[in-house]
């Protein structure tokens, strides 16, 4: 073999562990639909912890029904099959009955399903990070999914 083929050779074999490093399958963004758009950005930060955002966008309607949004992020633990996002709410008020605008936390259930979809549900004391003609609860694809 001459040099250049050799160094070649070399070279790309370097590279093969790279290219063989794990994809992590949560990551990343998905879409999809609930009473709006949805969006969930998952990003890994160590372990089972990922930060997420959860966005979510109704339009204005053509009649001229006013559209809604709202977002929530913060840090969740997750494993192959979802996980429970918990948020405490600034402005609860332990002093008062516990309803949909005053609870201590608003929590979102994530579920990943075995045809490789994410499943949100928003389980209880959302409302004041989102309007109330829209919500976190839909069914999502990761974007990446059509590759």
């Amino acid at each position: 073999m001459n040099r250049s083929t050799i160094i070649a050779t070399l070279v790309a074999l370097a590279a093969l562990p790279a290219l063989a490093q794990d994809v992590n399958p949560l990551e990343g963004l998905w879409s999809g639909k609930g009473e709006g758009d949805l969006t969930v950005d998952l990003k890994h930060v160590q372990d089972d912890i990922y930060k997420i955002s959860i966005e979510t966008v109704v339009p204005m309607q053509e009649d001229g029904l006013p559209g809604c949004g709202g977002g929530i992020e913060g840090e969740v633990k997750l494993d192959s099959a979802g996980g429970n996002f918990f948020v405490e709410n600034e402005a609860y008020d332990p002093n008062a009955e516990q309803s949909g605008v005053n609870a201590r936390y608003c929590e979102i259930g994530l579920v990943f399903s075995r045809d490789g979809k994410l499943l949100i549900e928003e389980r209880s004391g959302c409302l004041s990070y989102h309007g109330a003609a829209c919500g976190f609860t839909g069914e999502l694809v990761h974007d990446a999914a059509g590759l």
